[in-house]
């Protein structure tokens, strides 16, 4: 029986959709280790964080990043933070991190505020991985809005955070999965926010994709870090 997920990051921890056959569920977990310690049916697991990192800087960031960017053109590709370089995972500080961005290649620049916030979850779903290599082939990083972009053919005309954004990504989303509704109001009985709710939806969408072998990376070339990582965004 195939079980996947899609994972965005909440304040707090994670909003997860999970889909076995066609019944639905969400939750919110606290760690992302409790996912795979609650269930071990899982196949494809998408998630909205970077995975593999650069040990320094490049400009414009992994060539996934890069890549995703050019598929989601002028607007919706600011939503594509560049990831960090992996030492920069140590950092303390948003000072800190800027410094070791910085000294990591000789046109090193600092670390944007944004990626400096996902962080805590880059080294927490870092870790889950380094220790627990089995869980490799289930997680995939994926990107929201480059998932919206794959599923209407087209990126996202409005913010996530806006109400037309808000209405845009439901639409997209009805088709695929009917009970729409339904998820945001279980999501919202949790904490979760309609934004986090959607994102991990659309994820969902993309991890069914990869679970049935109809999946494309961005690039096409996977490349992988120090760790054996790959450095890919899956849709």
């Amino acid at each position: 029986m195939t079980c996947f997920a899609g994972v965005d990051g909440a304040p707090g921890g994670w909003a997860v959709v999970v889909m076995v056959l066609n019944r639905i569920t969400v939750e919110k977990v606290m760690a992302l280790s409790n996912l795979f310690d609650d269930r071990s049916d899982l196949k494809i697991v998408a998630i909205d964080i970077p995975i593999g990192l650069l040990e320094s800087y490049e400009q414009g960031g992994r060539a996934c990043d890069r890549a995703a960017r050019k598929l989601l053109g002028r607007y919706r590709g600011s939503s594509v933070f560049p990831a960090p370089v992996r030492s920069a995972l140590t950092a303390n500080s948003w000072h800190n991190a800027c410094a070791i961005s910085r000294a990591s290649a000789p046109q090193g620049k600092a670390m944007s505020k944004q990626t400096f916030a996902i962080s805590p979850k880059i080294r927490e779903i870092d870790a889950l991985l380094q220790n627990r290599m089995e869980l490799r082939a289930v997680v995939r990083e994926v990107h929201p809005e480059v998932s919206f972009a794959e599923l209407v053919g087209k990126p996202m005309i409005h913010r996530k955070s806006s109400i037309a954004g808000r209405e845009e990504r439901r639409k997209a989303l009805t088709h695929m999965f009917p009970n729409l509704r339904m998820i945001e109001d279980a999501g919202r009985q949790q904490g979760l926010a309609v934004e986090d709710i959607l994102d991990a939806t659309v994820a969902c969408w993309s991890a069914s994709r990869l679970a049935a072998g109809t999946g494309r990376g961005l690039p096409e070339t996977v490349s992988v870090d120090s760790t054996g990582l790959p450095m890919v965004i899956w849709v």
